[in-house]
């Protein structure tokens, strides 16, 4: 059961990874940070990982906990001298732990999630960070729209944006931006949810490719209150000259 559970996430992360215009949306999300010491929370098969390797870190944890994605992280980067990749959860990871206040930029993405305790996933993520550093959070948004998808893919929630400004807040960030985004998705995902096959199948994948390449420029030129996701920028608290 575990074994197929396994095969399953895989084969939804390879077809994810697919989807081109929406991989770059995602990571046009932080790509400008990375810099220096990256941490990748949830990394997968590396989607990001490389990414964030051209873009400019110097130095990348990728945290995996899912030994099939590891294994195709590994077999990947791990090669490379500037990737450690760690088989661990958050809370608790001794890895991210160890770069206590060393890291310049701290990604989780379609992660925070499937953490039961999440409160205390982001406060260890805001403790890893440098003075200056920067956390990017997206995570699925609008409780409401929580269906058969999000059970599938192992969520415990979905965010309100109350929600995730207190997780900043309780972890001693300062949250510098948070909007929503990709609204084109909450169609999709409210059908996929509500009847038929619960999964994101190719077909689907390949309108919403289409559909994004207009999309896209409407939605950064106009910044809509609503979206499938949320992404929240935070960075630790400036202390005031006394």
């Amino acid at each position: 059961m575990a074994e197929a559970a396994a095969e399953t996430e895989l084969w939804d992360l390879e077809r994810l990874a697919g989807a081109e215009r929406l991989t770059d949306w995602m990571f046009s999300q932080f790509s400008a940070h990375a810099h220096g010491t990256v941490v990748e929370v949830g990394a997968g098969i590396g989607t990001y990982s490389r990414r964030l390797l051209d873009a400019g870190a110097e130095r990348l944890l990728a945290i995996e906990p899912e030994p099939a994605c590891a294994e195709t992280l590994e077999a990947r980067l791990g090669s490379d001298p500037r990737v450690t990749v760690v088989r661990e959860t958050l809370p608790g990871s001794p890895a991210l732990a160890e770069l206590a206040g060393g890291c310049d930029l701290v990604v989780c993405q379609n992660v925070l999630e499937h953490i039961e305790d999440d409160g205390a996933a982001v406060q260890a993520m805001a403790a890893a960070l440098a003075p200056g550093g920067r956390m990017t959070l997206l995570v699925p948004a609008h409780p409401r729209l929580y269906g058969r998808l999000d059970h599938r893919f192992g969520h415990f929630r979905r965010y309100d944006r109350g929600r995730l400004t207190r997780l900043v807040a309780e972890a001693g960030l300062e949250l510098l931006e948070l909007r929503s985004f990709n609204a084109l998705g909450i169609a999709g995902w409210w059908a996929k949810s509500r009847g038929g096959e619960a999964e994101v199948d190719d077909r689907s994948l390949r309108v919403y490719e289409t559909l994004l390449r207009a999309w896209r420029p409407v939605e950064e030129r106009i910044h809509l209150p609503f979206g499938l996701s949320l992404v929240a920028q935070a960075a630790p608290r400036r202390s005031r000259p006394g």
